[in-house]
């Protein structure tokens, strides 16, 4: 570079600020035209050389001053072959991965975002992803799946460059060849850091995974001290070439970020550790259930970090999802886990608790559900609640979805009742732990009875509804009403899908008992119990099969006190705890 380029005029550290732009004063462009674009071509292009050093700004010895030379363009309009000269500082390497960050964002074609489930990750939650690991001074190995631009591998470097003075080698998956520009440029920043060497896999990370675990690529190193990764968010079909993939491997998993994870801790060394902020869906449910006895096979939790707001972590890409982060090492030793929980990525208020690994996983039960009681009074909570006596299989009851699906039996929904139609419940007919109907709806009120509906009815008699989805103004997860005989005509009734229906053998439940379970169920001590274990607001009857009951007795005793009269949450709570032994509930939830 010619002494003319204003660079040198600069002062001995300044900071990058990707987006601005300098005038080249190089004498074979007096009039370059880079200064009126609108970002800087750093930002969007591939780095050329990351190792030109002018003397005058300090050198290179201490890495703290770095001239960078950005890419050229792939159609130059003009002779000078650098658009901008700038300074890299080591301080300042996340937040210039950011600007690079969020200029990507901003240029995603959301169809291709949602097809690919491309969600970065924003610079608070990637240093704080990167906080979360237990490192040691020595030579290692890193892999970010899925890496986007890079802010994951750039915020483990600059702690790594921080705290290791080892050599580190960094991986990074990144499938959409529109970011392998930005990619490589924040990878030749890292590089400027710390003992680092880095590689660019442009290819599918569930190719690339199963490969390695197939033994494919053999040249390759055999396991990884250290991955970390916000992984897509998107289904799998149940037919499509990746789902047959991690089959082959031996991998069950129904979606994308689940399919990461899996792989993620299959490719780790003896005590390596993964990182990962992904939703808290698979906490609980069936859906992800044989994904979490796959993961806990090859990993312990060690630490589980809880966003108390949904809407926080991914916020410039307006994501309303619960999510957490998850610490897990290649071990079998179930330790401590350590529970953390913030208000957002940018809190520096935090609650920790070290737990039992027995009070997060139960060894005892076959769904593997992951509980998590970031507040110590909510844990309290979650253990008198697991020491109740009974389940639904013991009380002799059962619980199942609704069976109508209505567009299956769309020829057979009707919007009034008619002499030859049933009663149908949506939960649109809730209100108030009971339920109104008929009501004018968009939904039916009735389902024609005949031969091919007959087998989705139930006889009339007191049951107990649970919404499976609760709305997210609700107050609680679980939201049960009451259907007494005589509550709707007719000698029997049909229930829809979006329901879960408690009955005893598909007939009515005694009325005390059905009114104490409906209490039961409403209280805010089983609302923060069930948050422990879900992240979302679903409730599925395996779910509600999970949990633990009061006996028979008590729900009776229960039911007879709230008679049928509407009751407030403090009420409730007042009834629970008066009625049930060994339950101190809540008034209000935290």
């Amino acid at each position: 570079m010619r002494r003319g380029c204003e660079v040198h005029t600069l002062s001995k550290r300044p900071v990058l600020r990707v987006g601005s732009t300098r005038r080249c004063s190089h004498s074979c462009s007096p009039r370059c035209s880079h200064v009126d674009q609108p970002t800087c071509p750093l930002s969007l292009r591939p780095a050329r050389e990351l190792s030109h050093v002018d003397a005058s700004l300090g050198g290179y010895p201490d890495r703290r001053s770095v001239l960078v030379l950005p890419p050229k363009p792939r159609t130059m309009s003009h002779p000078c072959a650098i658009l901008s000269a700038m300074t890299l500082e080591i301080d300042s390497l996340t937040e210039v991965v950011e600007t690079r960050r969020q200029l990507a964002s901003q240029s995603l074609d959301p169809t291709r975002r949602a097809d690919m489930g491309q969600f970065f990750t924003p610079e608070p939650v990637a240093m704080f992803l990167a906080s979360m690991f237990d490192l040691r001074d020595r030579p290692a190995t890193l892999l970010d799946p899925g890496a986007g631009v890079g802010s994951l591998t750039a915020a483990f470097v600059a702690r790594w460059a921080d705290e290791c003075d080892s050599q580190l080698h960094a991986t990074a998956c990144e499938v959409d060849d529109s970011l392998h520009g930005d990619l490589r440029t924040t990878l030749g920043e890292c590089e400027l850091h710390a003992s680092l060497t880095t590689d660019l896999l442009g290819e599918s990370f569930i190719e690339w995974g199963t490969d390695r675990l197939a033994g494919i690529r053999l040249t390759e190193p055999p396991g990884f001290d250290f991955v970390i990764q916000n992984p897509p968010y998107r289904k799998l079909a149940a037919d499509s070439h990746d789902r047959r993939l991690l089959r082959a491997s031996g991998v069950d998993a129904p979606n994308l970020y689940a399919a990461f994870l899996a792989l993620g801790a299959r490719l780790l060394a003896p005590g390596g550790q993964m990182v990962a902020i992904t939703p808290r869906s698979f906490a609980n449910g069936p859906y992800f259930k044989r994904f979490r006895q796959d993961l806990l096979q090859w990993v312990s939790l060690r630490h589980i970090h809880v966003y108390d707001s949904r809407d926080t972590a991914f916020a410039d890409a307006a994501v309303l999802q619960e999510n957490v982060i998850v610490r897990v090492e290649r071990t079998s030793h179930r330790g401590p886990v350590r529970i953390t929980s913030s208000v957002s990525p940018a809190a520096t208020a935090m609650t920790a608790r070290d737990v039992p690994y027995a009070e997060v996983v139960r060894p005892d039960d076959p769904e593997q559900f992951i509980h998590l009681s970031p507040h110590a009074q909510h844990a309290d909570i979650a253990s008198a609640l697991a020491a109740l006596p009974d389940t639904v299989a013991s009380l002799n009851l059962k619980v199942s979805t609704g069976r109508v699906v209505d567009f299956r039996v769309r020829e057979h929904l009707r919007q009034a009742p008619d002499a030859d139609t049933a009663p149908l419940v949506y939960p649109t007919h809730l209100r108030e732990s009971s339920v109104e109907w008929p009501k004018e709806t968009k939904k039916p009120n009735a389902l024609v009875r005949c031969s091919e509906t007959e087998s989705l009815m139930l006889p009339a008699g007191c049951y107990v509804l649970v919404k499976r989805f609760s709305a997210k103004e609700e107050r609680r997860r679980v939201v049960a009403s009451l259907v007494r005989d005589g509550d709707l005509p007719g000698e029997v009734w049909a229930f829809e899908n979006h329901l879960n229906v408690f009955h005893l053998g598909n007939r009515g439940l005694p009325l005390s008992l059905a009114a104490g379970l409906v209490v039961w169920l409403n209280s805010t001590s089983v609302d923060l119990a069930f948050r422990q274990f879900s992240g979302h607001t679903q409730v599925n009857a395996t779910d509600l099969r999970n949990m633990r009951y009061p006996s028979a007795g008590e729900l009776v005793a229960l039911g007879d006190a709230a008679g049928l009269a509407h009751l407030t949450q403090d009420k409730v709570d007042a009834l629970v705890s008066e009625h049930v032994a060994g339950v101190r509930s809540r008034a209000t939830n935290a």
